[in-house]
Parts: structure tokens; sequence; C-alpha cells
């Protein structure tokens, strides 16, 4: 039986789940925030990468400027990603001049979450993005 005046609870029971539970709507908000920086950075390494790759005159020469531009716009949003793959189709730079084509470039990036110590969330997140870029019809080109 509980005295006149006694509550079964006190303020220091009350603090600590309050605590707990704004421990885990901050950690949730920072996953959320990386999450969306994280596909902003994936999508911008896609384009980057596609456009770049898309106004060398060699497929060879293509792929290399193409995997620099992806990783150079993921770190220019300071962001660390766990893995980032970068796929260049340079098939059609084999074209000839006055034919249309273009270069696409596939970009997959994996988010760390395990670090934000949120109960139930998963050690990575895999996002992917695709960009097209057309190539110039009549810019000359090395086969």
């Amino acid at each position: 039986m509980i005295a006149r005046g006694e509550r079964g609870g006190g303020p220091s029971v009350e603090a600590a789940l309050l605590a707990t539970l704004m421990g885990l709507l901050i950690g949730f908000v920072i996953a959320v925030g990386r999450l969306v920086a994280a596909e902003s950075a994936c999508d911008q390494a896609a384009r980057a990468a596609a456009r770049i790759a898309s106004i060398e005159r060699d497929a060879a020469q293509a792929q290399v400027q193409g995997q620099m531009a992806a990783e150079s716009a993921v770190a220019s949003q300071g962001l660390t990603l766990a893995q980032l793959a970068v796929t260049i189709d340079t098939s059609q730079l084999s074209r000839p001049l006055g034919e249309p084509g273009v270069v696409r470039a596939d970009v997959a990036c994996q988010v760390r979450w395990s670090d934000l110590a949120v109960p139930g969330a998963p050690g990575f997140h895999d996002l992917e993005a695709s960009f097209t870029s057309p190539i110039d019809q009549f810019r000359e080109r090395q086969r």
C-alpha cells in the first residue's frame, strides 16, 4: 500500500525515461540526416561522372576521369562512405561522328549506420544512382 503523499515513480525515473527517448530521437534525426546527405552525394557523383566521361575523347580516359569525378563529388560533400562503386558505360563513345550517343554512370554508395548507436538500425544502408549524359555528336573521338 502506498502511503499518502508518495507516488509510484519519482522525478528521477521520469528524467531517465525522457533522457533515453531524447537520445533515441537525436540518433534517429542524425541517421535521417546522414541518409539524405548520402543520397544527395550519390546522385551528384553519378551526374559528375557521366558529364565528365561524356566530354572525353576515348573510353579509357573517360573511365578514369569519370571515376575521379565521382570520388571528388562525394569528397566535396564531406561524407565518408563505407563503399563507393562507380560503373561507367562508355561503349557509345566508339560510334562514328554525327551519330548520337550517351555515357551512363551508375554509382552505388554504402552509408555506415552502425556508429550511430541507434537500436535496430542496420550496419549499412545501400544507395544507388544513375545518370546519362549525351555525347557531342560532332566532337572528334579516338578509337
